[in-house]
């Protein structure tokens, strides 16, 4: 399984890099015909958007490097101009091998809700240290964060009854598509509901080592999520860690006694 790229920055101190911001006119071959007249003259695509924002008429976002040093963003302009598909076009060049994407702001989903990007061992970070430092209460704090993440997640949706296995793995991949982690549900009942689900390369305890379950964020987000799709709150606990040496993280999740 491939990863999911997701660029804001590239940095090479030999090389030349563009990032260029076009409006195409919404006809089949647009995009196309872009990175065609790239790729005749050397121009290799990094990384790409792709933005509709409107029915006639939608834009794209580009990394580019160049390995001719002659091309500069006067020529790209000229170049890129000459399509029939662009409407309109910017430009900018790194400056000491730099360049950081700051066309692209504010990030959204696609649903248009706005987000950040943060790292995984940031994020992991962030938790252990306020565990670490303050105990049980920072753990409860945690916790509680990720019920409501997991709460919010769906909010702006409409959430069906879930009756089966099949409809849960398909919420739960939700958190795989946002790099949490790869949920699988191993066991689920409905009448009174209790599931059980395995974690592959959760965030929180993927690269370290523990004698205990590392998981606290996530676990509340399985336990957020599990409430809203129930109706009822639902409770999760860790049985098995990857960072204390199991295959996958596992989680039971079950009505608050």
């Amino acid at each position: 399984m491939g990863e999911k790229h997701f660029m804001v920055m590239r940095h090479g101190l030999k090389k030349k890099y563009f990032l260029i911001s076009a409006k195409l006119k919404e006809q089949v071959g647009a995009l196309a015909d872009l990175t065609k007249i790239l790729a005749i003259r050397g121009i290799d695509v990094l990384e790409g958007r792709i933005h509709v924002s409107g029915a006639r008429e939608g834009y794209v976002t580009l990394f580019l490097e160049a390995a001719n040093p002659r091309v500069d963003v006067d020529f790209l302009k000229q170049m890129l101009s000459n399509s029939s598909f662009v409407e309109s076009l910017t430009v900018t060049e790194s400056r000491n091998g730099m360049i950081v994407d700051s066309v692209d702001f504010p990030l959204v989903t696609g649903d248009s809700r706005r987000s950040i990007v943060v790292t995984a061992d940031s994020a992991q970070d962030f938790f252990s240290r306020a565990i670490d430092r303050w105990g049980k209460n920072a753990e409860d704090m945690v916790y509680q964060l990720g019920v409501d993440y997991g709460a919010d997640a769906w909010s702006g949706t409409t959430v069906g009854s879930v009756s089966d296995g099949e409809s849960l793995q398909e919420y739960l991949q939700l958190y795989a598509a946002i790099g949490m982690g790869m949920v699988f549900v191993e066991k689920f009942r409905q009448g009174v509901p209790s599931i059980e689900v395995s974690v592959e390369r959760l965030f929180e305890c993927e690269g370290i080592e523990s004698s205990s379950p590392r998981s606290v964020f996530f676990r509340g987000v399985l336990a957020g999520t599990a409430s809203l799709l129930f109706g009822r709150e639902m409770v999760a606990r860790e049985v098995a860690c990857a960072a204390a040496g199991a295959k996958r993280c596992r989680f039971e999740i079950s009505p608050k006694e």
